[in-house]
């Protein structure tokens, strides 16, 4: 095997220390040792200790891994991806296959808000194809990564993701990893599975922040839709809930759930519901990172109703005007910022950034 260039210079230095060493020793027998026998004895040393050198840095390189990771992908000023680290699973009997998680950091780079999942995978192992499959069993994931894919980001916004492969059962030879926009545009970088892997899964993660407002004026608390649809109006923050969830070990915990008033009519033409219509325009922000929708909490005005109790689930005649409370899972306790868009023009016609306020 190939010796690397760092392993032959300090096998060149290691030579050099012990030939000066034995030519002291040496001068100190000089009555009993000739000056040739002096050099021999010295070379002789010196190339089986070289020897041994290389011999022991071949067998570590066999042990380990020469893999390293990639550099920072960037695809078309949409979005940059850094992998960050790679962790492989022996699956034992749960699954007929192994599993291969990659974590990588999302930066969005585009004006338009950008989902983490917005990449395309794709995997090889011994030249096959292997599937792309997110899982929701905790013992091979983390929960919180799994969920973020699903999320959108404004401009500048960092957030850590995860993909995960199935990989051949028992084969722990190198995975091809190709990632891309798309699948005409794909870069590729080698995963080892035996490589010594840091433990992403369970760090924790701080975003990188941005402020808000972040991409609107502000103060834009009602407006129409651009297609014709739809008025809105934001009305105020009812007010901030306990709610529950599972996190990354599946261990239930506590979080605050904020609730929002919108009021909401028909101008589609015809009969509708606001949820419907309206919820492909609504992201609602926190820390540049949308939040996800939950259901009613306990303490609010709409506890243990069920979705076809709820007015925006409704069908409603055109012209009709109905008022509503959507909930919202928050990050932090950093302000929110609610962004009503238009999907084909990108045109902005809602934006308000309210304070969170205590519990």
């Amino acid at each position: 095997m190939k010796t690397s260039k760092i392993t032959r210079i300090l096998c060149a230095g290691m030579t050099a220390a012990l030939m000066a060493a034995s030519f002291t020793a040496c001068s100190k027998t000089e009555e009993t040792t000739t000056e040739a026998e002096e050099t021999k004895a010295s070379e002789t040393t010196a190339a089986e200790t070289t020897a041994a050198a290389e011999t022991e840095a071949e067998e570590t390189t066999e042990a380990g891994s020469h893999f390293t990771l990639p550099g920072k992908f960037v695809f078309d000023g949409d979005f940059e991806l850094q992998v960050v680290g790679y962790e492989y699973f022996d699956t034992g009997d749960k699954y007929d296959y192994d599993l291969l998680n990659v974590y990588y950091d999302f930066t969005s780079l585009s004006d338009r808000f950008t989902k983490v999942n917005a990449i395309s995978w794709t995997a090889t192992q011994d030249g096959e194809e292997q599937k792309f499959s997110p899982s929701s069993n905790s013992t091979f994931n983390n929960m919180d990564f799994n969920d973020n894919i699903w999320l959108y980001l404004q401009k500048g916004t960092t957030l850590r993701g995860m993909a995960e492969f199935t990989v051949i059962k028992g084969n722990t030879n190198v995975v091809t990893v190709g990632v891309g926009s798309d699948s005409n545009n794909l870069q590729y970088f080698d995963v080892d599975p035996k490589w010594e892997m840091p433990d992403i899964r369970h760090e924790d993660f701080e975003v990188t922040k941005v402020p808000n407002p972040a991409f609107g004026p502000g103060g834009l608390t009602e407006g129409d839709s651009p297609n014709g649809k739809f008025s809105i109006k934001v009305n105020e923050v009812t007010g901030v809930f306990k709610g529950t969830d599972l996190d990354r070990d599946s261990n239930i915990v506590d979080h605050k759930v904020i609730g929002i008033s919108y009021t909401w009519t028909n101008t589609s033409g015809k009969e509708d519901n606001a949820f419907m219509v309206a919820s492909g325009s609504c992201y609602v922000f926190q820390d540049g990172i949308s939040l996800n929708t939950v259901g009613s909490p306990k303490d609010s005005e709409d506890a243990g109703k069920t979705q076809s109790d709820l007015p925006e689930y409704e069908k409603i005649a055109d012209g009709d005007t109905i008022t509503y409370t959507a909930y919202y899972k928050l990050r932090s306790d950093s302000p929110i910022e609610i962004v009503f868009r238009d999907f084909m023009t990108q045109n902005v016609f809602i934006d308000v950034v309210y304070e969170v306020p205590a519990a």
